[in-house]
Order: C-alpha cells, then sequence, then structure tokens
C-alpha cells in the first residue's frame, strides 16, 4: 500500500469520525436535558402538594409535645427547683456560709462573779464556715472568724476565733433554721498584746432558701471568752452579742 492510499484512508477516518460523534453527543445532551425536566417537574409535584415523606418509622407513639394552630411544636418547659424542698436534706449535703455584721461587747465578768467595766464599744465581725449533714438534721462542720472592736483609748482589739461546729437543723417550708454550738480557739492582738484563749459561741440562725443553690438569712451568736492568767484575780469572761447577715450556698 502506498502513500497515497494510506492518506484517502486516513482522511475517510476523518470524515467519518466527524459525522458519527456529533450525533452521539446531540443525543446525549437531549437525554440530559430529558432527565433535567423529570426532576425539575417532581420537585414542583412536591411543592405543590406541600408535603414531603421523610420514612417516619410505623408504630411511633405520641411524645405528649402538643402544638399551636400554626403546627408550631410546644417543648414542655420544667425547672428542678420547686420552691421547697420536697424530700430535705440527706447524708452528703454539704453548705459554705457568709457572715458579715456587727460585735457588740456586752460585759465582762471576774472569776468571782463581779462585773468589769467596759471599755470596748461596737465592732465589727465576719465568718467563713463550712458544714456536712449526716442525716437530714444533723450537721457538723468548721468555721473561720474574725471581729475588731474600738477601746476607750481609741485602739483596737482583735479577736480570730477558729473552731469546731456541731448542730441540728429544723426546716419548715422555705425556711431553715440551724441551731448549733462552736467551739475552739481565739487569738487576742490588742497593741503588742498577743493572747490565745478559749473559744464558746452558741448561735441560731434564720434562712430562706431563695433556690436550690442558695439561701439568705441572719444570724444571732453568744460568744464565751474566758481568760485565765497566772494571777486568779485577774481572770475575767468576755460575752459579746454577733449579729450578722448570712449567704448560704448549698451544694
Amino acid at each position: 500500500m502506498n502513500k497515497r492510499r494510506v492518506r484517502k484512508l486516513f482522511f475517510l477516518i476523518l470524515i467519518f469520525a466527524a459525522m458519527v460523534f456529533p450525533s452521539a453527543a446531540q443525543e446525549s445532551d437531549a437525554n440530559d436535558t430529558e432527565d433535567t425536566v423529570e426532576t425539575l417537574e417532581t420537585v414542583e409535584t412536591v411543592e405543590d402538594d406541600g408535603e414531603w415523606d421523610y420514612g417516619e418509622d410505623e408504630g411511633t407513639e405520641d411524645d405528649g409535645e402538643s402544638g399551636d394552630e400554626d403546627g408550631n411544636a410546644n417543648l414542655p418547659i420544667t425547672t428542678d427547683w420547686g420552691g421547697t424542698p420536697l424530700t430535705g436534706y440527706t447524708r452528703g449535703d454539704q453548705t459554705f456560709t457568709i457572715n458579715l455584721g456587727i460585735l457588740f461587747p456586752l460585759f465582762f465578768v471576774s472569776k468571782s462573779g463581779d462585773l468589769l467595766d467596759n471599755k470596748i464599744f461596737l465592732g465589727g465581725a465576719g465568718s467563713i464556715s463550712y458544714n456536712y449533714f449526716l442525716n437530714s438534721h444533723l450537721f457538723i462542720g468548721g468555721i473561720l472568724e474574725g471581729s475588731f472592736s474600738q477601746t476607750l483609748g481609741k485602739n483596737f482589739l482583735y479577736l480570730i476565733p477558729i473552731g469546731f461546729t456541731a448542730g441540728y437543723q429544723f426546716v419548715l417550708r422555705s425556711f431553715e433554721f440551724p441551731l448549733s454550738i462552736t467551739v475552739g480557739g481565739m487569738t487576742e492582738q490588742y497593741l503588742t498584746y498577743n493572747g490565745y484563749w478559749i473559744f464558746f459561741k452558741p448561735q441560731a440562725s434564720t434562712f430562706f432558701r431563695f433556690n436550690s443553690d442558695w439561701s439568705f438569712g441572719l444570724n444571732l451568736a453568744w460568744w464565751l471568752v474566758p481568760q485565765w492568767t497566772n494571777d486568779p484575780e485577774r481572770d475575767a469572761t468576755g460575752n459579746f452579742l454577733e449579729v450578722t447577715l448570712c449567704a448560704r450556698y448549698h451544694f
């Protein structure tokens, strides 16, 4: 086969390909157009019906949710706090309390029972305390407190007690009434004097349970501070009244 025949055969193949492939491409475009039209018609049909089948399982039960007239679902809104503890306190419940208020120096008694001159004026007091409930009423804990009072000579007396607390609490609806006594030690600082004494504090409180986390109330406490020295004639017991506002966190 010479070169001239090869050229003729090559040109014939090109002409045949040019005639066949454009027809196939046009037929493919036509098929794609028909599929697109069918898809659009299906979408329009679904939109006209206004419904779409999501394939819900048969036998699905009503979850109890209601809706309004527009078909919007109304989710139930609930709260964990009903305003009053339903089950009361249980073992393991804990509280953290902050107290701030006033310390009134009442009177001082000597060992023989005589009243001593009160040379201490009104002061301030504050404390932080932690309590752990052993059951629905009994609790134990600890307290760190501090106070300051001005003296007749315009100096300041600082008392810093720390102690162990045991108590019993009554609950009436949203009100809580803890009664307790604290026993511990106290640091007394006045000018260059530092002393360490035993400290007793019976107290009664009233709290209103604001929510599940917080309660607020009023605390009244009696401070008994006996002072024993090397000279029995100088022994005395101080009596103070603490009135504080309280914020208690429950956890």
